[in-house]
């Protein structure tokens, strides 16, 4: 997708609140739900890996200081579930082994905190407070889930829906939205984006996982190349956090 040059801005993506808007090369969000951390998160990887991220221009705040836009680059591409089911399997695995990369520099980035980058506020999934991070340690960041996932369960079921959490995984740095949506490809099957970044931070190894893992409906066989951009790992971790979800929902 060529960088539009045409003077009057255009809408390229709308949802409810939220929408993105592209004027002379940059795209600016608005609505919705939007953090500074999510800035913040584009000029860290930026500066600390080669993954292709938007740069950001700048933020605006209403008269109570809430961001209610970001304005940032227009990266080219088209969303992967868009084109994934046109693509040969040489395309596919390219472009797989191309994320197992970027996905292994977000792992190399180790964090001594659970929460945003700049140590704002945490993004837990739906969870968006201020109560919500930065945790110090792992103890204080599932205790924070335990009572905002599972406060109406019996003692008995959360016992045994807690009693598997660990406290000693690595803090490692994590898109926490890793979906074929949220990432741009080319005409020649390579990643030109990868967008999204409000869910990201410090979280423990485990959260990446847990959290991809939610799309596999999205495109055909997504969970087959999947699981070679995130080799299946922590199945405690991954199945006490479905049955949280369940019990709780």
């Amino acid at each position: 997708m060529a960088t539009p040059t045409d003077e009057e801005p255009r809408v390229i993506h709308e949802l409810a609140s939220r929408s993105v808007t592209v004027h002379q090369g940059r795209a600016v969000k608005r609505g919705g739900r939007l953090f500074e951390n999510e800035a913040s998160n584009l000029r860290f990887i930026a500066e600390h890996t080669t993954i292709p991220v938007p740069h950001v221009y700048g933020i605006e705040r209403d008269d109570r200081g809430k961001v209610i836009s970001i304005e940032m680059d227009y990266m080219p591409g088209r969303p992967l579930d868009q084109v994934w089911e046109d693509m040969t399997k040489n395309q596919r695995d390219s472009i797989t082994q191309e994320l197992h990369g970027y996905v292994a520099q977000l792992r190399s980035l180790k964090g001594n905190y659970i929460g945003a980058a700049d140590h704002g506020q945490a993004v837990v999934g739906d969870i968006v407070s201020h109560e919500a991070g930065p945790f110090e340690d792992e103890h204080a960041f599932n205790e924070f889930l335990f009572s905002k996932i599972i406060d109406i369960v019996p003692d008995a079921l959360r016992y045994y829906a807690t009693s598997t959490f660990r406290e000693d995984h690595e803090i490692v740095f994590t898109h926490g939205d890793l979906a074929p949506r949220n990432i741009l490809v080319d005409d020649n099957a390579c990643v030109t984006a990868i967008l999204d970044w409000e869910e990201a931070g410090w979280y423990p190894a485990y959260w990446e996982h847990v959290r991809a893992y939610r799309n596999l409906g999205s495109v055909t066989d997504w969970s087959h190349y999947l699981s070679l951009i995130l080799p299946p790992q922590y199945p405690a971790e991954f199945i006490a956090m479905a049955y949280l979800t369940r019990i709780s929902s």
